[in-house]
């Protein structure tokens, strides 16, 4: 079974050029399903580099 370890990081800046690249790559991909799986990573990102911002700033 795989086991899938999230190294998602706290600093906005990695945050931030993950997500640009992942934009950057759903812009310009023609494959359906490897898209829709890229934009789900992209929300999950997004929304980790919102949850940090927000607690720097609360």
């Amino acid at each position: 079974m795989i086991n899938p370890v999230d190294f998602t990081s706290n600093d906005p800046l990695e945050l931030a050029e993950q997500c640009l690249a992942l934009i950057s790559t759903v812009v310009n991909l023609d494959d359906t399903p490897t898209k829709e799986s890229l934009q789900l990573i992209l929300q999950e990102k997004m929304a980790a580099l919102f949850a940090v911002l927000y607690a720097s700033n609360g």
